[in-house]
């Protein structure tokens, strides 16, 4: 009996031990996969104390990981900082002064950038996925390559930006200036771009099926190629020195677009809806006459 119970009470003490040591490693898997979305934070340290102590550890360290992801940079005055090919996802860089700052080839997916200040920043090939840049200053920023798909642009100041290959599909540019920027080849499948002002910007080749342009500013810009099928263009305020060359409109609705201007050689205009309310190229109103020999749709 003695013999029995000291083997019960030994398997009891192995169990437990099991038990325990099951629990610790569940805790150290937690603590893990936690600390898998922390900053480093002896960087965000390094980082406060100033642009030209961190761009000189940059500079003596090139191959340096650089983890902020989930920090806090609110505010920080950041000017002509080198941050390529850091992974700053989920950061708040909000109101912060980025401008001339280098964030080529970084990770910012879910980046909070709203009122951030970016201008003449280089943000080229950058993962800007779902990242917020409302009410940001983004004037002649290279963006090009980036991914900004499902980013938030709302009033945003773009102009002279450079967005050549970008994609922007289904992101929010309601309000945004994007005067003499040039978005070449962009993607903007069913971005929401309307009451925005796009004077002189530069969409040749560019991606905007089913994409939102309703009451835009387009006067001189350079719509050549794009790709505008399902898109909706109505009541689009100026298209005066607009060309709209070799475009294509398919099913594009046009009711109450100002064309007057517009340079419509060779644009594809077929199943476009169009009505009196739309203003054609020679500045008269719409009509079925031109609609059908142009293969568009008169709505009455």
């Amino acid at each position: 009996m003695k013999n029995q119970g000291r083997k019960l009470f030994h398997g009891t003490v192995i169990d437990a031990r099991k038990s325990i040591a099951g629990v610790l490693f569940f805790c150290l898997v937690l603590l893990s996969a936690r600390e898998g979305f922390a900053y480093d934070a002896a960087l965000l340290t390094r980082l406060k104390q100033g642009v030209a102590s961190w761009n000189q550890f940059r500079k003596d360290n090139p191959s340096y990981v650089i983890d902020l992801r989930m920090a806090d940079l609110r505010d920080l005055p950041l000017k002509g900082i080198n941050l390529s090919k850091a992974n700053l996802s989920k950061a708040d860089l909000s109101d912060a002064n980025l401008v001339e700052a280098d964030l080529s080839g970084s990770m910012l997916v879910e980046a909070n950038l709203r009122g951030a200040n970016l201008s003449r920043g280089k943000v080229r090939d950058v993962d800007l996925t779902s990242a917020n840049l409302s009410d940001g200053f983004f004037i002649e920023t290279d963006f090009t390559r980036s991914q900004m798909v499902r980013s938030k642009m709302q009033r945003a100041f773009l102009g002279r930006a450079t967005l050549t290959g970008t994609n922007l599909s289904w992101s929010n540019l309601e309000k945004v200036n994007l005067d003499n920027a040039d978005l070449q080849n962009a993607v903007l499948v069913d971005v929401d771009i309307n009451s925005s002002d796009l004077v002189a910007a530069n969409f040749s080749g560019a991606d905007l099926r089913d994409a939102d342009l309703s009451e835009v500013n387009l006067r001189n810009a350079d719509l050549t190629g794009a790709d505008l099928r399902g898109a909706r263009l109505s009541f689009s305020q100026n298209m005066t020195g607009s060309t709209l060359n070799n475009a294509i409109l398919h099913s594009a609705n046009l009711i109450g677009t100002n064309l007057n201007g517009a340079d419509i050689e060779q644009a594809d205009f077929s199943g476009a809806k169009i009505s009196t309310k739309t203003i054609l190229p020679s500045g008269v109103k719409g009509n079925s006459e031109w609609a059908k020999a142009k293969g568009a749709l008169f709505v009455k």
